[in-house]
């Protein structure tokens, strides 16, 4: 039988096959013999600034360069092959500081992965000021999913789709792991994994597929059905398009017609958290009908298409809707809802085609002019099945002491923060309420930006969790775009509440639940 098409958990034995020799020394790991891998590099790397992560936009990866001391950098590939329509393998990166804390992070990718984000394991928003995984003696690795290059021409290939929606995973974790033990003596005290948008997805899909192999996962802004969401970014495409002059998506909405949105918003919720801020903390019933006349009927009704989500032609829900939040007139919203003159929409460069070729079954070179969602839906059912981490029940994960913090952009405008809290729900009525805490975070978009109290770290408060077993209630925040300004993250359902007294301190907020 051939082991590279060996799915699930036998993957993760896989690379252990062969016993390696004992190596202390960095160079040592590029002779180590571990099935299906290929080491290219294993140097030693001097405390150094490593530049910032360059495809931040899709993983959230800091914009900042990272200082790192000392560490050995490893990197190779796994299964390597040729396939249906080039060469594969999954190519991974791993840096292991000299000074170890005994801990290992999996750094997730984002967008449909094809590229290695340099393994540093910041945390995954793009405001953060928190401290990198590497920073703090974490070995941290990270891969490409199992194909090299953006375009999404590798879901041609059965095994590259497999590897980008769950086994990758594993392979990685065990070659990882591997390396650790050669490198340092021992295993890791505690394994982590850690990503945002895609690598959202796949950290949740750790907990889902691998429950044995991780202590502590972070999801943020997980498209965790990400088949489900690439539906509804057609969805979108569909309701704005008719209002596009020349086709220019861009125009369906102009900023005038958002920044209404978002003042309105404001009008009705901003002082439920109990100050006018421009935050919206609280949970809001958003009239929309209050902005009849002010932007024309055409306008709305797209908008309200859009807000509630797709539907099939009884009226069935296909992926879910969208709160409303003041965050939808900020740039993170309108590049994937809307894109602008000069770069087109992400819902058109990077979810139309993952719709088409990742999703449909055969692989589809285009949509109909006016889509069939019914259709549509039922064809990405398929491959949603194994692509999509959905599963609530984690008892295996839980039973072991796992931990999972959840963070999501309230304005998030490709994965609904309503889709994730419902999955909350249901994971804790599932599995139990000690495994998950869910931050929702007020006006930001994907993976940071918008008007957010987007500087936080979920790591800290993952390690804590992990290693006391309190779990966390809130997590300290600031926002970038309001200097000077604290407020807690509190665990959903909770929300921060102003209670009076310094509006720059996060003392001056309560977490309540309504």
């Amino acid at each position: 039988m051939n082991a590279n098409l060996l799915p699930g958990a036998l993957l993760l034995t896989s690379a252990l096959i062969a016993t390696p020799a004992l190596a202390a020394d960095c160079a040592a790991l590029a002779g180590l013999t571990l099935y299906g891998v290929d080491i290219a590099t294993a140097e030693e790397q001097p405390a150094q600034t490593l530049p910032p992560d360059p495809m931040g936009a899709m993983t959230g990866g800091s914009p900042h360069p990272v200082e790192v001391e000392a560490h050995c950098l490893v990197e190779g590939k796994i299964d390597d092959r040729e396939g249906v329509n080039g060469r594969y393998g999954i190519r991974f990166q791993m840096r292991l500081p000299n000074d170890w804390n005994g801990r290992f992070l999996f750094q997730g990718g984002g967008g449909s992965d094809g590229f290695i984000a340099p393994a540093t394991g910041s945390v995954p928003t793009l405001g953060t000021t928190a401290t990198p995984a590497l920073r703090r003696g974490y070995a941290v690795v990270s891969m490409d999913g199992g194909h090299d290059g953006l375009d999404a021409g590798f879901a041609h290939d059965q095994q590259a789709r497999l590897d980008l929606a769950y086994a990758a995973i594993g392979k990685v974790t065990a070659v990882a792991k591997a390396l650790i033990r050669e490198r340092y003596g021992r295993a890791p005290d505690a394994s982590f994994f850690m990503g945002c948008s895609n690598g959202g997805r796949e950290a949740m899909m750790a907990a889902q597929r691998f429950p044995t192999e991780f202590d502590g996962i972070v999801a943020g802004n997980p498209g965790f059905r990400l088949s489900r969401a690439a539906l509804a970014q057609a969805w979108d495409v569909a309701q704005l398009m008719p209002l596009a002059p020349g086709g220019e998506l861009s125009k369906a909405l102009t900023q005038a017609d958002l920044d209404i949105v978002s003042a309105e918003v404001l009008k009705q919720c901003d002082a439920l958290d109990g100050v006018e801020d421009g935050i919206v903390a609280a949970p809001c019933a958003f009239d929309s009908d209050r902005l009849r006349g002010r932007i024309a009927d055409d306008k709305l009704a797209a908008l309200l298409a859009v807000m509630g989500g797709p539907k099939g032609a009884d009226g069935t829900a296909l992926y879910s809707d969208w709160p409303w939040d003041p965050g939808m007139s900020s740039p993170g919203w309108r590049a994937w809802k809307l894109g602008s003159e000069d770069v087109p929409a992400l819902s058109l460069s990077l979810g139309r085609p993952s719709l088409m070729t990742l999703f449909m079954t055969p692989p589809q070179s285009s949509l109909p002019a006016v889509p069939d969602f019914d259709a549509l839906a039922r064809n990405v059912s398929s491959v949603g099945g194994y692509f999509d981490a959905d599963e609530t029940f984690l008892s295996t994960f839980a039973q072991r002491g796992g931990k999972l913090v959840l963070f999501q952009g309230m304005a998030d405008p490709v994965f609904s923060a309503n889709d994730l809290a419902q999955w909350y729900e249901e994971t804790s009525a599932n599995t139990g309420p000690d495994v998950a805490r869910l931050f929702m975070v007020p006006g930001m978009t994907h993976c940071g930006g918008g008007p957010a109290f987007e500087d936080f770290d979920p790591l800290t408060a993952l390690e804590a969790w992990v290693e006391t077993g309190t779990a966390p209630e809130a997590m300290p925040a600031t926002a970038p775009s309001l200097p000077g300004r604290a407020m807690p993250l509190c665990a959903y359902p909770a929300h921060a509440q102003y209670t009076g007294g310094d509006l720059t301190s996060a003392d001056s907020f309560t977490c309540v639940t309504r």
